[in-house]
C-alpha cells in the first residue's frame, strides 16, 4: 500500500471509532447511573455549588481508573487471551449493568439522607464502586485505542473525549437534576425510563458481542 492510502486508512479509522465511542459515551449518559443520580439529588440538597469538590472527585476517579485500566490494555495489546479476558470482563460488566436497569424500583430510590454536603474524597471512591463505569472504560480502552493511535497517545485521546463529555453531563445534571429527579422517582415514569434504559444497554451488549474482542496488535 502507499503511503497516501495507509494515511487514508487510519483517518477513516480514527473517524469511525470516534462516531463509535460518542455512541457509546451518548448512551451511557442516557443510561441513569450513581454518577447522575448523585448529582442529581446533591445538587437539590445542597445547592449547585455544592457539586464542585463532588464532581471534581467524581473527574480524578475516573481518569485514574482510565489510566490504570489504558495501560493494562497496552500492556496486553499483543496477547490475544488476555484481550479477551478483559474484553469479557467488561461484557459481563455491561450484561449485569443492562439487568440491573430492570430490576430498580423507582419508588424506593431514596434522596436526601445526607446531612453534610459530599466532598473529593466521595467522588474518587464512588467511581471504583462504580460497575457500569468499569465496564465502559474496559469497552472503550480495548475497542478504540488502537484506532486513536494506540499507546499513550491512543490512551490520551479517549480520556480527552470521555472527559470533556462526561464533566459536562455531571454539569448538566447538576443544573438540571432538581427538574428530572422527580421523573426518576415516579413509580411509572421512572420504572419506564430504566427499562428503556435497560434495553439500550442490552442493544449495546449485542453490538460489542457482534463486534468481537480486539485484535492484538501484531
Amino acid at each position: 500500500k502507499s503511503y497516501g492510502v495507509h494515511i487514508l486508512e487510519r483517518y477513516v479509522d480514527a473517524v469511525t471509532a470516534l462516531v463509535e465511542i460518542l455512541i457509546l459515551l451518548g448512551i451511557g449518559l442516557l443510561t441513569p447511573g450513581p454518577n447522575a443520580l448523585t448529582c442529581f439529588s446533591h445538587s437539590g440538597l445542597f445547592g449547585r455549588k455544592s457539586n464542585i469538590k463532588l464532581i471534581t472527585g467524581m473527574a480524578i476517579g475516573f481518569i485514574s481508573i482510565e489510566l490504570f485500566v489504558g495501560l493494562l490494555v497496552h500492556n496486553l495489546e499483543d496477547n490475544a487471551q488476555a484481550l479477551q479476558v478483559l474484553h469479557w470482563i467488561g461484557m459481563v460488566f455491561l450484561a449485569l449493568m443492562a439487568f440491573a436497569m430492570f430490576q430498580i424500583d423507582p419508588s424506593k430510590i431514596v434522596v436526601g439522607e445526607n446531612d453534610a454536603p459530599l466532598g473529593l474524597k466521595t467522588g474518587i471512591l464512588m467511581q471504583y464502586v462504580n460497575g457500569k463505569e468499569w465496564a465502559f472504560i474496559i469497552i472503550m480502552m480495548s475497542q478504540f485505542m488502537q484506532p486513536f493511535g494506540g499507546g499513550m497517545i491512543g490512551i490520551g485521546v479517549i480520556v480527552l473525549i470521555s472527559l470533556t463529555i462526561c464533566v459536562s453531563a455531571m454539569i448538566g445534571w447538576t443544573f438540571f437534576g432538581h427538574r428530572l429527579n422527580n421523573y426518576f422517582t415516579d413509580p411509572r415514569i421512572g420504572k419506564r425510563i430504566f427499562n428503556i434504559s435497560g434495553i439500550l444497554l442490552g442493544l449495546l451488549w449485542v453490538a460489542f458481542l457482534i463486534q468481537g474482542p480486539p485484535v492484538p496488535v501484531v
